[in-house]
């Protein structure tokens, strides 16, 4: 089975559509015929270039670059909490 490749443009405008728009996650993913995993991490890849260069630019103040920072702390531990359950299941089906 082969891995259907998506342009950069493609998945800026899905990003771009799950911001700025009303619909969630699996609304978007659902139309867009992607899997949600693959438009959360999308999103996650596309905030976290976003932010570098803001920061880089200086265009962003510290109480934001924080707050970002945070957030993303968050995600990536419920990712990672998400993870270890998987893992915990893979292993009992051994």
């Amino acid at each position: 089975m082969s891995k259907k490749r998506y342009s950069d443009e493609f998945k800026e405008q899905a990003v771009l559509m799950l911001i700025n728009g009303s619909k969630d996650l699996a609304d978007v993913s659902k139309s867009l015929g992607v899997s949600t995993w693959s438009l959360r991490q999308w999103k996650k890849d596309y905030l976290r270039l976003n932010n570098e260069d803001l920061r880089r630019k200086g265009k962003i103040s510290a109480d934001e670059q924080l707050r970002l920072l945070k957030k993303e702390n968050a995600e990536l531990k419920m990712d990672n909490e998400i993870l270890k359950k998987f893992a915990a299941i893979l292993s009992k089906e051994k």
